[in-house]
């Protein structure tokens, strides 16, 4: 990890950002620095930080330090950066983490954000969406602050799902104080991430830009109770930006911490939802949970008839539909009941059991 020699003699993001665009290994700058002088209008101030870098001593201390704690580090370059998060305006070049970093290459991933002031309704809506999620194989991601955040996370370890907490502070530093416990159980079955370097405070103006990353991850981002000027709707804001998709929970209008998802579902800056298995039909996701895999095994008549029905229906509804002799029909709706799918009922009646 070479090319974090630049990050910390100073060189602007900007500078680093072009030379990696541009070379593939952070040795390969040093071939044909004088051309990149002119092509990437480097200054003399830049070549000589360049040059510095080669003698970089805090390298050494932090790469030790990150590897005495279990600390990663990747690079924009690195195989395992998601390409998801490359794509947004302005990706951060760096990522620490902490956990299991193969939950960056997940390819299905959906952001929930709220209030630190959560209320009984907004941890509901929390439980309704990730229960679903993580029966979808979701990985659910959030910035482990007081309220939502929180809960969301709490609520994905629960039900034995993947997490990735996003971090506005450096990795080092724990906060908020009262999620010690929970960020280290993230840690162990989860992700940690931030791009601010060691010994980052956690200072209001870092969140917003920490809000990018858990939009950028992200297919789409659920908003769950804000006020009309939380920070949850920065990042729907740059959800938006980012062509991302935006899901809110519909609130009391009398309720102030209601007002924001109100607003984005007026003005059709998000969807309408009322659980995760919205969003799971809007992607075409499938749950992967053990009813999820039984229903995975249906195929033919079996798999047709399952499908059409979707409410209680005569014996004749479902001939019809299906278009099938009715011996035939009776003999695979008596197997679909035998193996616990669907349920018969008085009058020639049946419905779905899973």
């Amino acid at each position: 990890m070479e090319w974090y020699r630049l990050k910390l003699i100073g060189l602007k993001s900007s500078k680093i950002r072009a030379l990696m665009a541009n070379n593939k290994r952070y040795k390969d700058i040093f071939t044909n620095l004088d051309k990149f002088i002119n092509t990437l209008n480097l200054t003399i101030d830049d070549t000589q930080l360049i040059e510095k870098s080669k003698q970089c001593e805090r390298y050494l201390e932090v790469m030790d330090y990150l590897e005495r704690n279990r600390i990663g580090l990747i690079s924009i370059n690195d195989y395992r950066y998601p390409d998801s998060l490359k794509n947004i305006a302005k990706p951060p070049l760096f990522l620490f983490y902490k956990g299991n970093i193969e939950l960056l290459s997940k390819n299905k991933m959906i952001s929930i954000v709220g209030t630190r002031r959560s209320t009984k309704y907004g941890e509901l809506c929390c439980e309704r969406v990730v229960k679903d999620l993580v029966d979808g194989d979701v990985v659910i991601i959030s910035g482990l602050a007081l309220g939502i955040d929180s809960v969301v996370h709490r609520e994905v370890l629960k039900y034995k799902g993947n997490t990735i907490a996003v971090l506005g502070c450096g990795i080092d530093i724990y906060y908020p104080k009262t999620n010690i416990k929970l960020r280290d159980e993230i840690e162990k079955k989860g992700l940690l991430i931030s791009e601010f370097p060691l010994g980052t405070i956690p200072a209001p103006k870092n969140f917003p830009i920490r809000n990018r990353i858990i939009a950028g991850l992200a297919r789409g981002t659920v908003v769950v109770e804000s006020s009309l000027k939380g920070g949850s709707l920065i990042t729907a804001s740059i959800s938006l930006e980012e062509g991302r998709d935006v899901y809110a929970f519909p609130g009391d209008i009398t309720y102030p911490l209601s007002q924001g998802c109100n607003k984005l579902i007026k003005l059709s800056q998000a969807k309408l939802i009322v659980s995760g298995e919205d969003i799971l039909d809007e992607y075409n996701w499938t749950k992967i949970n053990e009813e999820g895999k039984k229903l995975n095994r249906l195929i033919g008549i079996k798999l047709k008839i399952y499908s059409v029905l979707k409410t209680k229906m005569h014996l004749e509804e479902i001939r019809r539909e299906v278009s099938c002799e009715t011996s035939e029909l009776l003999s695979n709706l008596m197997e679909l009941e035998i193996d616990g799918y669907i349920q018969s009922l008085s009058g020639g009646h049946y419905r779905r059991r899973l």
